[in-house]
């Protein structure tokens, strides 16, 4: 179950759909209990910075930036089955990655993904070892891999987000710890 309110990856999803049918409405109401001036506006943030105004920064009612508009073009464009079997694909990526990290043994599975965050440690590094090695997956144009932590220890945590991401790529992620 999420622990935040679910993304387009689970409403794509076929998998969580039984997840989804668990949620209760409430928490969609409770916002409207809240008067107006008690309420969150770091939404507005991106908007509300020094310089010139552009138009592109705003939604079609130019109040506030259009979130959502690059979800609803990609749907329209591609549909919602490419959109859904895209998502599926990426899952499948991180259960592949999960059962990698299983196979090695200075490697530990922290937390089984559910989604498409994979969480893991290895054995013997420190947080400064997580630190140095992000950094040049980073430099070397590797991956986007930061330094985590789990129940206060450092982890490493990879996000897959791109339904291009291969299992070969996440490979090299892992033989990079080696």
């Amino acid at each position: 179950m999420p622990t935040s309110p679910p993304g387009p990856d689970y409403l794509s999803s076929s998998r969580h759909q039984t997840e989804l049918r668990a949620l209760s409405p409430p928490h969609l109401f409770s916002l409207l209990s809240v008067p107006a001036s008690r309420r969150r506006r770091d939404y507005l943030a991106p908007v509300l910075v020094e310089g010139p105004w552009n138009p592109s920064d705003y939604a079609i009612h130019l109040t506030r930036r259009p979130r959502g508009l690059p979800m609803w073009f990609s749907l329209a464009a591609h549909g919602t089955r490419a959109y859904s079997s895209a998502i599926e694909g990426t899952l499948a990526v991180a259960r592949e990655f999960a059962d990698d990290i299983r196979r090695r043994p200075h490697l530990q599975l922290l937390a089984e993904p559910t989604l498409s965050i994979v969480v893991f440690r290895r054995s013997g590094w420190r947080a400064d070892d997580y630190d140095r090695w992000s950094e040049r997956l980073r430099r070397d144009a590797t991956a986007f891999v930061t330094p985590s932590t789990w129940r206060d220890e450092p982890c490493a945590r990879v996000a897959i987000v791109n339904p291009r991401t291969t299992r070969a790529d996440l490979v090299r992620i892992l033989d990079s710890m080696a």
